[in-house]
């Protein structure tokens, strides 16, 4: 049977539509473009705002206008299964939990012509070993799934559940196969990698999955995708500047005063913030430190937002995420008061946007001259340029005369073209 996967959302979602992929693909299934008419579309859905709920909804409606079956599954589906149901024509809506289980679903599917089925289940089942597929130039291993943590604006738990762990041993499997299959990046995902292996026998840390793959994996490069302030530690400094962990990450902040951070239940202060930021800076002063920041959070005031702007002006950060407070149902922060309108919410994340971009182009212009450990990202070149990824996440041109995609060389920055830089092998 044709058919195509299309993801929104987190690197997570990107990992288990890799592993649905690879089961499809075990039981012979042909995995094709949506462009290219398949027979049934899978789609894996976001609901981390308002935004993403109604992308959801308008790639089925669009699969469906096509007259393919349309199986809908990730988060949205999770939370929403009731509003998501609703939508005509749509064939099937699966949880979370049932993501494994692709290959039955697929098949009673094709038998029935009943009306949409609904199978949601408890999003807190056990981490397995799974196949993965991908033709990315970077594999995401899904090490790690829900959160314990409780921010006030956030649906996450309710998504997926209690944090829960891949196997140590999975995790080196997982790993075995990502590199026969030649990836030579590897990125460590989950929804809040920073609590893995505290729930296995016996418990272990993020920090010691690390170490155990870099002394397994020592050709490959390993990069983590998020890790919350108060969960770094001083020993990824030295696997980065070892070359084994990517110079690049990524710690969330959402909101530059304490005020909001109290509010959002956000387990720092700014002042603890700044001291991680300056204390990985100077081990690492070339390394990339990008954030996420909320703003119209309930009762952010103008003192607040300007707090915001003032506090992540000052930080030597390389790019953000900005995200307007999106209220979202069964989470605290919707009850709050003071609720913020959208206009003043568009207009403070232009501000932010505006930061971020300077900040970015001043990092791109700090490597002028300076040599880049590189993936590359695609099989063609345009004009002789191929598409890459550095270690420290600026995505790149490489100018050079045969290269293949999820390639590893190191390169030297030759200029700086449109924002984007162009770099060139080096011997």
């Amino acid at each position: 049977m044709r058919i195509a996967i299309q993801t929104l959302g987190c690197k997570v979602n990107q990992s288990e539509s890799s592993s649905m992929e690879g089961m499809l693909r075990n039981e012979n299934h042909d995995i094709v473009a949506y462009e290219d008419n398949p027979d049934i579309c899978i789609i894996n859905t976001c609901t981390v705002t308002g935004k993403s709920d109604y992308q959801s909804r308008q790639l089925i409606r669009k699969a469906l206008r096509s007259g393919m079956k349309v199986i809908a599954t990730g988060c949205y589906s999770q939370l929403r299964s009731d509003e998501i149901s609703k939508i005509e024509g749509l064939d099937l809506v699966i949880g979370n939990s049932e993501n494994k289980d692709i290959i039955s679903h697929i098949e009673k599917l094709a038998r029935s012509n009943d009306k949409p089925s609904v199978i949601v289940s408890s999003p807190s089942p056990k981490l397995t070993l799974q196949p993965y597929y991908s033709t990315r130039s970077r594999a995401f291993l899904k090490i790690q799934d829900g959160c314990d943590f409780s921010c006030t604006y956030c649906t996450v738990p309710l998504a997926r559940g209690k944090s829960r762990s891949l196997g140590q041993n999975d995790v080196r499997i997982a790993a075995e196969r990502m590199s026969s299959d030649g990836y030579n990046e590897i990125v460590l995902t989950g929804i809040h990698i920073g609590c893995y292996g505290l729930d296995l026998i016996p418990e272990c840390s993020l920090l010691d999955i690390v170490n155990m793959l870099i002394e397994s994996f020592p050709h490959i490069r390993f990069r983590l995708s998020s890790l919350e302030p108060n969960e770094f530690k001083d020993d990824y400094l030295t696997f980065i500047n070892k070359g084994n962990l990517c110079a690049h990450l990524h710690i969330p902040l959402q909101s530059g005063s304490d005020k909001i951070l109290k509010a959002m239940n956000r387990s720092y202060t700014t002042e603890f913030f700044k001291r991680v930021i300056d204390r990985i800076l100077s081990v690492c002063p070339d390394i990339a430190i990008g954030t996420d920041i909320i703003t119209g959070f309930p009762g952010e005031n103008e003192n607040d937002f300007n707090d915001t702007v003032d506090f992540i002006d000052k930080l030597s950060l390389s790019y953000f995420h900005i995200f307007p407070y999106s209220k979202r149902s069964n989470t605290p922060a919707s009850l709050f008061k003071d609720q913020i309108t959208d206009k003043i919410k568009r207009d403070r994340v232009n501000i932010l946007i505006d930061i971020s971009n300077k900040k970015r182009l001043a990092y791109l212009n700090s490597k002028l001259g300076k040599y880049l450990d590189v993936i590359v990202e695609s099989n063609s070149s345009t004009n002789g340029l191929y598409k890459g990824i550095s270690d420290n996440y600026i995505r790149l041109m490489i100018r050079a005369g045969n290269l293949s995609k999820g390639q590893r060389l190191r390169v030297r920055v030759i200029s700086l073209t449109n924002n984007v830089l162009i770099t060139k092998p080096i011997n």
